[in-house]
């Protein structure tokens, strides 16, 4: 190529030299051969960079050399130069300037052999990283699974721990009110009957009271029926019914249940009268005489 490139800067001119009429003078050099010159220095200058891999010089003498003579070959040459610095891109839009300025020309097949060899190895470091991203991705997602599934054993196992917790403090709980009601138990023994008496004999109580009232309000009733003039209402009859018969369920039922308290109570309280019994004993001091009273009164 750099044979090419010199033949190229340094072509022959031909100049036209008409026949000899008087006194006949050499034509002056033209200017290009200068450009020329100057533009193979700068050429040779960025060979010698590019050869010792100062790549950035080499593309400074050969935009040089391009300022003199644009030839597409100076584009090449600058397109090599970055891609051989690692600028594929920047190379890649100098190629393509190269094939727009000269198809055909002597590297034309060069460019598309390096312009596909580029844009295959763009594609497998592009699908290189497309795989890297997906691996990550796949990896980012097991760990956040994995994650997911520690945190939902670690509240398994809390909610778990927790059950227990609850289910050994209900049981010591509830051996401690059972141990609680024997020491009450044995402490005031016939007490939960005795209670029980009570609550019954008060409901009892409560439902004499209420038969009672009823019962009062049923004999009113009849009282200003059986007034003389006194008008027939079928609403007072069936309402002193009503009354008449609640009062007799609520006296019947009162009296069962205040028999039923009081057979209770008699009972929790012979269970306490046989444990202990009422006991006295004489007591006398130098200044006291009197009797002790020890054991459960009634």
């Amino acid at each position: 190529m750099r044979l090419l490139l010199r033949s190229v800067l340094l072509g022959s001119v031909v100049t036209m030299v008409g026949p000899a009429r008087g006194l006949a003078q050499p034509a002056p050099a033209p200017a290009v051969n200068n450009a020329k010159a100057v533009a193979k220095q700068y050429v040779d200058a960025g060979l010698a960079a590019q050869n010792s891999g100062d790549y950035d010089t080499a593309i400074t003498f050969y935009s040089k050399a391009f300022q003199l003579v644009p030839h597409p070959l100076l584009i090449f040459n600058i397109a090599q130069a970055h891609r051989l610095a690692g600028r594929n891109d920047k190379a890649l839009s100098l190629y393509a300037k190269y094939l727009e300025q000269d198809p055909n020309g002597a590297q034309a097949q060069t460019v598309r052999d390096i312009v596909a060899e580029i844009e295959a190895q763009k594609a497998a470091e592009a699908k290189k990283l497309e795989d890297a991203r997906k691996a990550e991705e796949a990896r980012k997602a097991d760990e956040a699974r994995k994650a997911d599934e520690a945190r939902k054993a670690d509240a398994t196992r809390k909610a778990d721990e927790a059950r227990l917790e609850a289910t050994r403090v209900a049981e010591q709980n509830r051996a401690a009110d059972a141990v609680a009601a024997q020491e009450e138990a044995a402490r005031a023994p016939g007490r939960p009957l005795r209670l029980t008496g009570i609550a019954t004999g008060a409901a009892g109580a409560a439902s004499l009271i209420v038969g009672v009232g009823f019962g009062i309000h049923a004999r009113s009733l009849s009282n200003d029926l059986s007034q003389p003039g006194a008008t027939y209402s079928k609403d007072k009859v069936d309402s002193g019914d009503r009354a008449n018969k609640v009062a007799i369920a609520g006296m019947v039922g009162g009296t069962v249940l205040v028999a039923a308290g009081a057979t209770l109570y008699w009972l929790g309280y012979s269970q306490r009268k046989n444990q202990e019994r009422v006991t006295l004993a004489p007591m006398v001091s130098d200044h006291v005489a009197g009797l002790v009273i020890s054991g459960f009164m009634p």
